[in-house]
């Protein structure tokens, strides 16, 4: 109770930030795509370069990208035969044909006649003509060809397996599924679902992809979300029961029999479609409802981690500034060292003659007193005794201690 309340909070509260945040979006996406959302049909583009493959793959290029048609060649078995692994019992494709273009331009161009291609795509298939088209860059962003080919093989893949009987958004979701990554816009995306409890039914999801590009990006991360979490849904609702995903081949392979989508669901789960995007919802919230607070948390530990490298660095080098003082203050000021007195050396006068004795010269050595060089003996210091009032050393005579003064206790 207390936890809806404050979920309610949040969403009243991010509620007008995403409004305002949309309306600012609004113009540039409308900008970016003027209106036009249909595919875009091109002249036929010219694809020279031509290599085959076995089992019917053939790869066709624009000139100067041989390399990369040799690339797509050799990636495209491995990718198929993991297809064909989650695809288990199923036909697959009888002849695959891929293009590559240089720019998401071209795509109509290089499309089968009369298809075209939509504007924001980076690749697109046509499952039922095995053919698939890719592009390398779009404006001046590079694109992943490889992994995108994935994708678009994943799409060929499923569209042999079921005889183009499956939803868009099972299609979608399967194709991200077995051939793309978790990127951090579409973990946005699924964030921003979980807190808002913002989501489509699989009728909406079906026509949002015929919207904008905005649109399809959220479409295809529901579409990407449920479908894995039908993959990992075992027969029962069981957190633990992960089926090892028979359950979900079975749904696959009763859409391929020719039942629908929910009938199929039924047979494979136990429930229906409606029973299991509502179960979806409540996996979503639970995943990634706490997903703030852990950033929150983990910068809140980087931060933590900063100011401890910080303080050990001002404390040691506070420390090293100390013991550089010390040590100057050990050795005080620098003082020149005092010189012995040497004796003049005892030379002869120029004026004698040879052989006259040597007389010492005017310089005086140092005069070293014995009291100073020898110490006294102990008896030099007798000890003193006291009578009475007055104050005598002891070997002093009685008539001697005239000149003394009087000590007086």
């Amino acid at each position: 109770m207390r936890s809806a309340r404050i979920r309610s909070l949040f969403v009243s509260l991010l509620a007008p930030l995403m409004v305002a945040l949309a309306l600012l979006l609004a113009p540039l996406a409308a900008q970016a795509h003027p209106g036009n959302r249909m595919p875009s049909e091109a002249p036929p583009l010219h694809l020279p370069v031509v290599v085959h493959g076995a089992g019917g793959l053939v790869v066709r290029a624009e000139a100067g990208m041989e390399a990369l048609a040799q690339q797509a060649l050799s990636r495209a078995p491995g990718t198929l035969e993991r297809l064909a692994r989650s695809l288990e019992g199923l036909p697959r494709p009888a002849s695959i044909d891929i293009r590559l273009v240089r720019d998401t331009g071209d795509l109509g161009g290089a499309a089968p006649p009369g298809r075209g291609a939509p504007e924001w795509a980076r690749g697109v298939a046509y499952p039922d003509l095995g053919v698939t088209v890719v592009a390398t860059r779009r404006a001046h962003e590079s694109i992943d060809v490889l992994r995108v080919l994935d994708h678009e093989l994943a799409h060929l893949a499923l569209g042999a397996a079921l005889g183009g009987r499956a939803p868009r958004w099972l299609d979608e979701g399967f194709a991200f599924l077995n051939a793309s990554e978790m990127s951090p816009g579409r973990m946005q995306t699924l964030v921003g679902m979980a807190w808002s409890g913002d989501t489509a039914s699989l009728a909406q999801l079906e026509r949002m992809f015929h919207s904008g590009e905005l649109t399809v990006d959220r479409a295809y991360a529901q579409s990407y979300d449920f479908v894995a979490f039908l993959a990992r849904r075992g027969r029962y609702p069981d957190v633990h029961d992960d089926g090892d995903r028979w359950p979900f081949q079975q749904f696959l392979s009763h859409i391929a029999a020719g039942l629908e989508p929910g009938a199929a669901a039924r047979a494979a789960y136990g429930v229906g479609l409606g029973t299991l995007l509502q179960e979806w919802r409540v996996d979503l919230q639970q995943r990634y409802m706490l997903v703030p607070a852990s950033l929150f948390a983990a910068g809140v530990w980087v931060l933590a981690a900063l100011l401890l490298v910080v303080g050990f660095v001002r404390r040691r080098r506070r420390n090293r500034n100390i013991l550089a003082r010390w040590d100057l203050e050990e050795r005080g000021p620098r003082t020149e060292p005092v010189s012995e007195p040497v004796a003049a050396p005892v030379t002869a006068p120029r004026s004698a003659a040879p052989g006259a004795p040597a007389r010492p010269s005017a310089a005086r050595p140092p005069v070293v007193r014995i009291r100073d060089a020898t110490p006294a003996p102990a008896w030099a210091h007798p000890p003193t005794v006291v009578y009475g009032p007055v104050v005598y050393e002891e070997g002093d005579d009685e008539g001697g201690d005239e000149d003394l003064p009087p000590h007086v206790n």
